[in-house]
């Protein structure tokens, strides 16, 4: 039997600070933007998404998926989330993904652009 595509596995973890130093670019990550939008265009909980660069606490820096959800975080959209990454990415790297409060959203658009925003 083959291999799973990618893992299934999901850490959840809290951080005390996050820093955010700016938008995560290049080809590979417009392809994962376009397609997490065709996502959150299907799923209405997610009303604005950040690719960026951020310390979140180690000292080095992560590539951090940072969204705004109308509740509270989405086991099922991480999964999606994750499908979505692995796809293009086959496991090589990893994605932290943040539920931004409004504090640490009006902090990451000083650094970074939304690549979405829900239309209503």
């Amino acid at each position: 039997m083959p291999p799973e595509p990618f893992p299934k596995r999901f850490e959840q973890f809290r951080v005390p600070t996050v820093r955010f130093v700016g938008e995560q670019g290049g080809p590979p990550e417009r392809l994962l933007k376009d397609r997490l939008c065709e996502l959150f265009r299907q799923d209405k909980a997610i009303t604005a998404a950040y690719l960026a660069r951020a310390d979140i606490g180690n000292g080095s820096i992560s590539v951090v998926l940072g969204l705004r959800a109308t509740g509270s975080p989405d086991k099922r959209v991480i999964e999606k989330v994750g499908s979505v990454f692995a796809s293009i990415f086959a496991g090589k790297e990893h994605l932290d993904i943040l539920f931004l409060s409004e504090a640490q959203e009006a902090e990451l658009t000083q650094v970074c652009r939304s690549f979405f925003l829900q239309t209503r």
